[in-house]
C-alpha cells in the first residue's frame, strides 16, 4: 500500500479517535452537571446535548462516506485489473525492477 494512503488512513483514524474522545468528554461534562439546577443550566445542557448528537451523526456520516469512497476506488482498481491484466502485470513487473534497482543502489 502507498505510504501516502497509509498516512491518510492513519490521520483519519487519529482524527476520528480524537473527535470521538472530545465528544465523550463533553457528554461526561453534561452528565456531571445533571444535578445542577436553573433554567440557564438546563437550556445549556439541552443545547450541548443536541450539538453532541449532531456531531456524532456527522462523524458517522463522514465515516460512511469515506468507506463508500474506498469501496468505489477498490472496485475501480479491480475492474481495471480484470479489464487490462497484461498492462497490470507489466506495470507490476516494472515497479518490481525499479524497487529492486533502488534497493541495490542504496546498499552500495
Amino acid at each position: 500500500m502507498d505510504h501516502s494512503v497509509m498516512n491518510k488512513n492513519q490521520a483519519g483514524e487519529n482524527f476520528k479517535r480524537e473527535f470521538s474522545g472530545t465528544l465523550d468528554d463533553a457528554e461526561e461534562l453534561v452528565r456531571m452537571t445533571a444535578d445542577q439546577t436553573g433554567e440557564q443550566v438546563a437550556a445549556a445542557r439541552r443545547k450541548i446535548t443536541q450539538s453532541l448528537s449532531q456531531a456524532r451523526q456527522e462523524l458517522q456520516r463522514m465515516q460512511m462516506q469515506a468507506t463508500e469512497t474506498a469501496r468505489r476506488a477498490a472496485y475501480g482498481v479491480d475492474d481495471y485489473v480484470h479489464t487490462n491484466p497484461w498492462k497490470t502485470l507489466g506495470f507490476a513487473a516494472l515497479l518490481g525492477v525499479v524497487v529492486g534497482l533502488l534497493i541495490t543502489r542504496r546498499d552500495h
